[in-house]
């Protein structure tokens, strides 16, 4: 209750300075993304869009703010305008209300009407959220349908992984959150590392994740939610099996990403295995996981592509 009240005052203070800042602020160009400008007022609201999925971004400095804001929105303009080269953005993706459940759960709140009154503090509205949602829904329908081709599932192994399971009364899940990076050429793995180490024990692992990582999950701090364990590689499971709850993992190459996972809890579970549904749900998995690393090469292409000024 404590720590709530804390979160609570930090978000009012920080909305404070928000509010403050914008009765203030002069509206100018920030950047030029091709025809497209994105102005002071772009970056604000995408500020608090940022906050408004993880509280805990209040935290931070505002330079910092800043820098992630600009980065989320070269992102969400970059994969507007590749979209729509090939579909209409109309709200009508049937996909949008279940994300926006999800958002809702991920908020602790129950309702949308609950929804609305949150976010309504951030100065947004559910249709604010919505066109976001459409874009990244349309951006994976894009990439599955560019991709999917190029997926390679290794059924036999998944079954064996099932088969093993299956003679488990109880099962291991982790709550985990994640932090994908990719090497860059000015700076070597061990420095990037510590930099990101840094960062955590400054900014903590949420907020880390809004500045470094290039998955989609940044936005709300990492978070993937319950992995059953047989879900995971060997790979990523053999550097999970000696941490505790709380710890994150030293980073763990993946095609050519890094990624740093964090154990929020860890739970058994009671289950009675169908080994059909078992194969579907870690075909899906393992599917999301291939198309994500598709995705972040085709977005770097197309930003190499793109002209972006900064002002």
């Amino acid at each position: 209750m404590i720590k709530l009240r804390k979160s609570i005052i930090l978000i009012c203070v920080f909305f404070s300075l928000v509010n403050y800042c914008n009765s203030k602020i002069e509206i100018k160009i920030i950047m030029k993304i091709d025809n497209e400008i994105i102005t002071s007022l772009d970056i604000e609201k995408e500020i608090n869009y940022l906050v408004a999925l993880n509280p805990k971004l209040s935290q931070i400095n505002r330079d910092e703010l800043l820098l992630i804001a600009k980065k989320s929105t070269t992102k969400e303009f970059i994969k507007k305008k590749e979209i729509q080269k090939y579909k209409k953005l109309d709200l009508q993706n049937p996909q949008i209300n279940e994300v926006l459940n999800n958002i809702t759960k991920n908020l602790n709140l129950s309702t949308e009407k609950q929804l609305k009154e949150y976010i309504k503090n951030f100065n947004l509205s559910i249709e604010d959220l919505k066109r976001k949602i459409e874009i990244e829904n349309e951006w994976k329908n894009l990439i599955y349908s560019r991709y999917i081709k190029s997926v390679k599932i290794d059924k036999e192994e998944l079954i064996k992984k099932i088969n093993i399971s299956s003679k488990e009364k109880f099962l291991k899940e982790y709550n985990l959150s994640e932090i994908v990076f990719s090497k860059k050429n000015d700076i070597t793995l061990d420095e990037l590392y510590t930099a990101i180490q840094e960062s955590i024990q400054i900014n903590g692992f949420e907020n880390t994740a809004n500045i470094y990582s290039i998955s989609n999950s940044s936005k709300v701090g990492g978070k993937i939610g319950w992995v059953r364990k047989d879900s995971l590689s060997d790979q990523i499971i053999l550097k999970l099996k000696d941490l505790k709850k709380g710890n994150y993992s030293s980073p763990i190459q993946i095609n050519n990403n890094f990624f740093v996972f964090k154990i929020n809890d860890i739970r058994k579970i009671e289950v009675e295995i169908d080994k059909n549904k078992e194969l579907d749900k870690m075909i899906i998995f393992e599917t999301s996981k291939q198309l994500d690393k598709f995705s972040n090469i085709f977005y770097n292409r197309i930003k190499l592509n793109s002209k972006i000024s900064e002002f």
